[in-house]
Parts: C-alpha cells; sequence; structure tokens
C-alpha cells in the first residue's frame, strides 16, 4: 500500500497555505485593499505581480512535491527559505511572525523527509 508519511502532508499543507497567503495577499493590493499601500501605482502593481507569481510558483511547487518530483524539492527548499530571510528584512509584527512560520516550518519538514521526496520509485510505508 503507498502511502504518504504524515509530516509530508503537514509540509504540503503548509506550503499550498503559504501559497493561498500570497494570493490573498496579491489581491489586496491589486484591489487596494491593503492598509500600507505604496502611493505609486506602478510599485502596488510590481507587488501585486509578485505576490500572485509567488503564489503560482508555492501552488506549482506543492503539486509537484505531492508528485515526489526530485526537481521540485531544492526549489521548494530555497524559495521558502528566501521568503523566510525576506520576512525578517521588514519591519517585524505578528503578521511577519505568522509568515516566517509558515515559510519556515514546511523547510524543515521537507528537510527531514528528504528522503521521501528523492527516492526513485513508488512510496514505500510510513517512513
Amino acid at each position: 500500500m503507498l502511502r504518504r508519511p504524515l509530516s509530508v502532508t503537514a509540509a504540503l499543507a503548509l506550503i499550498f497555505a503559504n501559497a493561498l497567503v500570497w494570493l490573498i495577499f496579491g489581491a489586496l493590493v491589486a484591489l487596494r485593499a491593503h492598509p500600507a499601500l505604496p502611493a505609486a501605482p506602478l510599485v502596488r502593481a510590481a507587488m501585486a505581480l509578485t505576490a500572485f507569481a509567488a503564489a503560482g510558483l508555492l501552488a506549482g511547487l506543492c503539486l509537484l512535491l505531492a508528485r515526489r518530483s526530485r526537481a521540485a524539492y531544492y526549489p521548494a527548499i530555497a524559495f521558502l527559505s528566501v521568503a523566510a530571510l525576506l520576512g525578517l528584512f521588514d519591519d517585524f509584527g505578528l503578521a511577519d511572525l505568522a509568515a516566517l512560520i509558515i515559510a519556515l516550518l514546511p523547510v524543515l519538514l521537507l528537510l527531514k523527509d528528504r528522503d521521501w521526496y528523492l527516492r526513485r520509485g513508488p512510496a514505500r510505508g510510513n517512513s
């Protein structure tokens, strides 16, 4: 029987949640509903497009990781790590702490289950 470890499922759920956060943030910026928007429309458009791109990239990586794509493993770790680091360069508040946690937890889980993602052939058992 092919079974995915619970920690892999948790990592995928957190990556998907991270994609949703970026999608919602992008929508808030695009609709000018975010309370701390810059005045320049070009900056707002760049922020919204970047957030939508991040959401799409994370959703794609999540789908590929669910299929145990070896090619998605390292880019997922890199993207989530950079996203966590970039959050540290901003004014750090409660929302930044939540974004840091939602980016770092899946990295830790991806590293924990490295063999599951990188092993060739079908997944076996609860490793």
